[in-house]
């Protein structure tokens, strides 16, 4: 065998050897995104799906004051399914009612109604809101979550999806 038959079938081989790594790497990258995809999809795009759940008469509720009320509900988040148990404020002024998450939004805890300031203060980190839930001092990043509310044949309903403001 000359040379140059040598040097024509070496860089035929470094050709070959090119080509069959990068159509392997290629399949590797397709079956390796597909995992990812399905493994990591759920977490990021199944946010929780509101429902609209039945807490009670309207009439028990005590009017121009904050009502706290406690939820339970099935709820499926990501791969995760249960029950959530979740505190509300509920604010029942004539027609217009404002319930407001309990969940602190600095560490998830729950927050308590103050009578003296008519805010909500969290126990844990001593995080303060307002009477509309809005964030004004210690940790908390943002305000109370905002739940749509309704009285619907005498019962109050509360959804569970976060209202965008």
């Amino acid at each position: 065998m000359s040379e140059q038959d040598q040097c024509q079938n070496q860089s035929r081989r470094s050709f070959l050897a090119a080509g069959i790594g990068v159509i392997s790497g290629a399949i590797a990258l397709g079956v390796g995104a597909a995992a990812l995809t399905s493994i990591g999809a759920p977490a990021v795009t199944n946010k929780r799906q509101g429902k609209w759940v039945d807490v009670g008469s309207a009439a028990d509720l005590k009017q121009g004051e904050f009502n706290q009320i406690s939820i339970v509900y099935d709820a499926k988040d990501g791969w995760l399914e249960g029950k959530i148990k979740q505190l509300v404020y509920v604010k029942v002024t004539g027609d217009d009612i404002l319930a407001l998450s309990a969940t602190c939004a600095h560490l998830g805890c729950n927050v308590n109604y103050d009578e003296k300031t008519g805010g909500f203060k969290c126990p844990c980190h001593s995080g303060m809101y307002d009477a509309t839930g809005k964030n004004v001092s210690g940790p908390p990043p943002k305000p109370l979550d905002r739940l749509a509310a309704k009285i619907e044949d005498g019962k109050l309903k509360i959804n569970t999806a976060v209202k965008e403001a």
